[in-house]
């Protein structure tokens, strides 16, 4: 059998910002489709950096990284928007516009691709059912716990049905019941093939998961295991 094709490949990746050391030194790491990968280490370790670089918010100093084999710092401007869309991205503070309610937050991902009114109102109830909001569509972020509001932001990551989730310290700002349902959600979701990156420092989190562990530090990987 062949070996299976790295959905995202780092090539030997160096990425500084000068007049700093590199925050990543000479990376090399293969993820592969459906796995689920916690990136561990402490905090300004690189952990958000190496994301970064993933979703085309940042590109190498040195080095390369591919998406599907294909060089993510090759693509043209003008084609970012549609690569992004195999990407759904989590953050620890949740990024919703405040005026929004849950359904609006997430509709707006597809008005901006030019959706039509149709699609919308069929696809923001079934992705807010899955994240388990189907009752609160039309609250304001400020009528949503924490863990609600960040199941909007990962609803609002899903809409695209993308092939990689990237959840940057997800959990960061949560209490323990919103943590667990919102690893749990993550858990799920990768059950269904999605590709899951998680970043965290939380090593109760890592050890519930109990899947593949990449920890950095000095800017490189100290140790990556199953």
């Amino acid at each position: 059998m062949s070996e299976p094709v790295p959905i995202i490949r780092f090539d030997h990746v160096t990425k500084t910002f000068p007049p700093n050391p590199p925050i990543l030194d000479d990376i090399t790491l293969a993820i592969f489709p459906g796995e689920f990968l916690s990136l561990v280490g402490p905090s300004g370790v690189g952990k958000s950096t190496l994301l970064k670089l993933i979703y085309a918010e940042e590109i190498p100093t040195r080095g390369e990284v591919f998406f599907n084999e294909r060089p993510i710092n090759k693509i043209n401007r003008k084609h970012l928007p549609y690569f992004r869309r195999n990407i759904g991205t989590v953050f620890q503070d949740f990024k919703l516009l405040p005026q929004k309610t849950a359904f609006e937050n997430v509709a707006y991902a597809l008005e901006v691709d030019g959706r039509t009114n149709e699609e919308i109102n069929r696809e923001v109830p079934e992705i807010l059912e899955i994240v388990g909001l189907g009752n609160k569509l039309h609250h304001l972020p400020k009528q949503l716990s924490g863990g609600e509001q960040q199941r909007v932001s990962l609803a609002r990551a899903l809409i695209h049905r993308p092939k990689v989730i990237i959840a940057d310290e997800p959990t960061g700002n949560l209490d323990t019941t919103s943590t667990s349902e919102i690893i749990q959600l993550l858990l799920e979701i990768n059950s269904f093939g999605t590709t899951v990156i998680l970043a965290t420092h939380n090593k109760g989190i890592v050890d519930r998961i109990g899947k593949r562990v990449v920890a950095l530090e000095n800017g490189r990987i100290a140790s990556d295991q199953s």
